[in-house]
């Protein structure tokens, strides 16, 4: 098949498609596209006309191309500016930061010896007084957040057990 217009031969995949003009004669506008961002991660191709995606360009903020203008320190050479005021000394410098306060002592008493002083109260006084106590050794900053949490499952573990067993437990392994 030829072109009704210029006499050459198009291409049979043109021709099956329908056209009967070929490419070089054809007034048919390409087709240009522009990326739809519906979601951050989610973006999909539109195609448009070029003059619908130079307009779509403009008023687009994630558009890439020429169609902006530069702002800020490219546009005014503001990085310039301060680099030469900074070399001038015209900025004070800042205080060293550090730690504010008195530096942290880590004086928390042993994980044996404060599951001793644990295993003691309980004995004394009690399953729930013993997990006050446990707790009133952590506000006072005596045992670690870990210790308290492993103290107070040993301690339930040993409440848990049936009479019997807890008074051989304390018997036997405790003391």
């Amino acid at each position: 098949m030829n072109c009704t217009e210029c006499d050459k031969k198009i291409d049979n995949y043109r021709y099956h498609l329908g056209y009967k003009v070929c490419v070089k004669c054809s007034d048919t506008e390409k087709y240009s596209a522009h990326v739809v961002y519906p979601h951050k991660t989610g973006a999909f191709v539109q195609p448009v006309s070029k003059t619908a995606s130079k307009n779509l360009k403009k008023i687009d903020r994630r558009s890439t191309g020429t169609t902006r203008t530069a702002k800020g320190i490219y546009a005014d050479n503001s990085w310039d500016r301060w680099l030469e005021d900074y070399n001038a000394g015209k900025f004070k410098p800042k205080k060293p930061i550090g730690p504010k306060g008195k530096p942290l002592k880590n004086t928390h008493t042993p994980y044996d010896i404060a599951l001793e002083l644990c295993y003691d109260y309980y004995i004394k006084w009690g399953y729930e007084p013993s997990l006050d106590f446990v707790k009133d050794l952590y506000k006072e900053d005596k045992i670690s957040m870990m210790n308290k949490t492993r103290i107070v499952n040993q301690i339930t573990n040993l409440q848990l057990l049936p009479k019997r067993t807890r008074k051989w437990v304390i018997k036997n392994q405790l003391m």
